[in-house]
Order: C-alpha cells, then structure tokens, then sequence
C-alpha cells in the first residue's frame, strides 16, 4: 500500500517499512505507549519494533506480513498498519494493529488509513479483513463500528503479557469488484 497526497489535507504518504524503519518505528511506538498499556499493562518493550515485523501465528511466514507506515509531510512516521494476508482463512486479512501518533489522532487519519487498507486488500483478493480489539478499548470498538465492522466472536482471559483482557473480533466484508488503491 503505496499512497501519495493521502489522508487529511492530503498530508500524508504511505509505504512498506523495511528494517532501515526500525528506530523510526520503536520511536513511534514509544510514543503511542498508552496503546501498549491499554492492550498488555505496559509500555512498549525495546524491542518492540523488530517484534513487529515477525510477530504473528507460526503457520505464517513473514512473507504474509505487511507492516505499512504512515508518514507526514516532514517523512516522519507518525502510524503504522501490520496485516497478515490470508489469515485465518485464505480470503481473509487481519489487522493486527493501526496506531496512530498522539500527536496525529482525532483528525480523520485513522479512517482514511483504513479505507486505503480495506481497498488494497480488496485489490489484492481478499474478501474479507478482520481485527481484535480488548474491552476495554472502548474508543477503538467505536472506531471499527463506524466503519462497518461487525463483531464476530469474544475470548475472554486472553494472555497479553502484563494482562488478561477480554478481546472482541470483528470483521467486515469487502464489496467484490472493487477497484483498490497500490
């Protein structure tokens, strides 16, 4: 997912991030601390950013993971996307994280994000993308109900490091045909 002129005020660009990112990508992470916090009951740890770029299901590879950052104007990386394709189910691609900046919330960069994701997966055959989000995330859960996402299961006492939380999957259908974004 490769955008230009992208989000509000068409300030932002997007790209795959590459092991170069990483100090970029920790820093990020360290800013957005309180997303670590609310979902494991701690800050991000030091290696946080490397962990990122493997993290996910031992049946995949890190060939199926994209992690996808978001830059302002100054190339500073202000969010990140991570989705595995065809997870669980060929067909299906999960978001494992859309963080955003402190800094660069509450501006519609979140939702723009998104969209371009869900038109890129669809582009690329998937026909479905899905998500978790903890309970207690509650700004989150509003987030993907606006946009569509509908809540599919619950697993409660899920082992997240420092915490136990209860966790909500949603998932949304993605319209067949749809011509996606690069």
């Amino acid at each position: 997912m490769e955008l230009t002129d992208f989000g509000p005020e068409h300030a932002y660009s997007t790209r795959l991030l590459a092991p170069p990112d990483l100090r970029a990508l920790q820093a990020l992470f360290e800013r957005g601390h309180d997303y670590f916090e609310l979902v494991t009951g701690a800050p991000p740890a030091a290696d946080e950013a490397p962990r990122a770029f493997v993290a996910g299901p031992p049946q995949k590879s890190v060939n199926d993971k994209r992690v996808i950052g978001i830059f302002a104007a100054d190339e500073t990386l202000v969010g990140v996307l991570d989705a595995l394709t065809d997870w669980p189910e060929n067909g299906d691609w999960t978001m494992g994280m859309l963080l955003l900046d402190p800094a660069h919330r509450r501006r519609g960069l979140g939702r723009a994000t998104l969209a371009a994701y869900e038109h890129w997966a669809a582009a690329e055959g998937a026909e479905r993308v899905r998500t978790a989000v903890v309970a207690q995330h509650t700004e989150g859960i509003a987030f993907l109900e606006n946009a569509g996402y509908e809540r599919v299961s619950t697993l409660e006492n899920y082992d997240a490091g420092g915490a136990r939380p209860t966790v909500l999957f949603f998932a949304k259908q993605l319209p067949r045909g749809e011509k996606g974004l690069s």
